[in-house]
Order: structure tokens, then C-alpha cells, then sequence
């Protein structure tokens, strides 16, 4: 069943301005291939039977097509940009493979896209919060037809679940990364408490003039097991400072498999996933 929400779902962790490192990603295309649960189904055909479908759909911050390949066929053209050339090549690959031909893959950021043609459908999935958000919702509007979308489509992590294995794992990855219960830290975030409050995407969506901006949730029961787990985490930003050293790497599995099979015997790791879209509408021409 869809759950709809018009309450603010930003995290209040994330930052005024974006500032991760461009090197957070590297080497992860794999792992976030494999290891992201994939969008459900009834996600994608309640989006689509909100915004319709058959033009173009440009997928911002694209990963390993996560969205563009599922919808590649709703649409007569796809843009997907992504700034990691691992992410992309491992897109490409995949779409090779299921014959999605009318993707057009490109490597750079969502801020610097060029678009020639008006879209229906714009994208962002599981990214807007490293993004330049007023940029990329003023640029969207730009880009969408009058009565267009934008979409920003995303999952829970288990940083917000309320499992007991997840705040084991939680409190593990933050030992070991010295990043203490968060994703890795923005380059220019800072503690001043005199800075403004940080805005919500529905906010941000607002302000750049998008209409009828609703939260729409789909949540879905889903078991990992240890090695699954952690073929997730490895594909995170979390983990970031772990990767970069096999030694630390190896020693944190072992860490994290025997902790997680303390907590769970049945080496069933069960939760919820949060999976939502956020949609906004552009106005139609007056």
C-alpha cells in the first residue's frame, strides 16, 4: 500500500551546502550494483501513473542505473549522468545486457548536465542531499516540459532503522570509521550553530517553484545475510575511510560478521525498507 506524507522526511544531519568528497564513491560500482535493494515495482508504477510516461526522462546522480534502466522502456529517451566513471560504465554494462538501448550515459556532475530537449520525467535517486539542491531543482524546472516532474526517489539506511542489529552495526562502522553514527563527513560542514536551519527537499522543492510537492512511501520487509550486508555497506559512504585500507577492511568484517551473529542466531538479518519519492510539479504554462 502507498502511505502519503506532507511532512518533512530531510534528515537533519545533512548539509546547508553539499561538500562530499568526489572520491567517496570510488570503487564501490560493484558492490552498489549487487548490493542495493532495488526499487520496488509498485514504486515505479505509482510514479509513473502519477506523471505519465513515453517522453524524456533525465536520471540524475544515476549510479549503476538504478532508475533509468527499470524505466528505460517507459520513455522514448533516457539522460542518465553520474560523476563516478565506475558507476557509469558498470550502467552501461548492464544495459548492454537487457537491450536498453535509448540510454544516453554520461560522466560529470547534475549541476554541469546540458539539456536540448524539454523533459516529462526528471530523477534523482538516493543522491539530491550531494547534490546542490536549489541549483538542481532550479535547473529541473528549466529542463521540464510546463507540467513536468521531479522526483526524488530514495531508501532508509540502516542508520535509521530501529533493529537491534542495525545499531550494532551502526556503532561497529563507527568505531571503525571514526564517523560516529553519520555517512562520511562533508568537507565544508561545520558545527556553527548560528548558521540557518537546514531545509527539507519538499522546502527546497517549494521554493523553486514546483507544485502539489507530496512524499510518497513504500515500505518493504527485506532479509539480508552477513555477506549481503556487507556488500551494502561496502558500497556506502560510510565506510569510506575502511575501504581505503585492505588490512582495516578485513579485520572489520570480522568484527562486524561476529557481532551481528551474536545478535542474530538465525543469521537472518530482518527490517523495513523506507523506499519513497518525492514529487514535485511544475506549473503549466499560463
Amino acid at each position: 500500500m502507498t502511505e502519503t506524507s506532507s511532512s518533512a522526511s530531510t534528515p537533519p544531519s545533512w548539509p546547508l551546502q553539499p561538500g562530499y568528497r568526489e572520491d567517496l564513491f570510488r570503487g564501490t560500482a560493484e558492490y552498489y550494483s549487487r548490493y542495493r535493494p532495488a526499487y520496488p515495482e509498485r514504486l515505479f508504477e505509482d510514479l509513473l501513473a502519477r506523471t505519465g510516461q513515453g517522453g524524456l526522462l533525465i536520471d540524475l546522480a544515476c549510479g549503476t542505473g538504478e532508475i533509468a534502466i527499470p524505466l528505460h522502456d517507459r520513455f522514448a529517451h533516457v539522460q542518465a549522468v553520474d560523476l563516478e566513471p565506475d558507476m557509469v560504465e558498470v550502467g552501461r554494462r548492464k544495459a548492454i545486457e537487457v537491450d536498453a538501448t535509448n540510454i544516453d550515459w554520461s560522466v560529470g556532475r547534475a549541476e554541469d548536465l546540458v539539456v536540448t530537449d524539454p523533459a516529462q520525467l526528471v530523477t534523482i535517486g538516493n543522491a539530491f542531499h550531494r547534490l546542490d539542491r536549489p541549483m538542481i531543482a532550479e535547473r529541473a524546472g528549466q529542463w521540464l516540459d510546463p507540467g513536468g516532474f521531479l522526483a526524488i526517489v530514495g531508501s532508509s539506511t540502516p542508520w535509521s532503522g530501529t533493529e537491534s542489529w542495525q545499531a550494532i552495526a551502526v556503532d561497529v562502522v563507527a568505531r571503525w570509521s571514526g564517523e560516529p553514527g553519520r555517512p562520511a563527513s562533508p568537507a565544508t560542514a561545520t558545527a556553527d550553530s548560528s548558521a540557518p536551519p537546514r531545509r527539507t527537499h519538499e522546502e527546497i522543492l517549494r521554493e523553486a517553484g514546483f507544485l502539489d510537492v507530496t512524499e510518497y512511501r513504500f515500505p518493504t520487509p527485506h532479509a539480508w545475510t552477513a555477506d549481503e550486508f556487507l556488500g551494502f555497506l561496502w558500497s556506502t559512504s560510510y565506510t569510506a575511510s575502511i575501504r581505503q585500507n585492505p588490512a582495516v577492511a578485513e579485520e572489520f568484517e570480522k568484527d562486524l560478521r561476529a557481532q551481528l551473529l551474536e545478535c542474530e542466531p538465525s543469521r537472518q538479518l530482518q527490517e523495513s525498507i523506507a523506499h519513497y519519492y518525492i514529487l514535485g510539479r511544475k506549473p503549466n504554462a499560463r
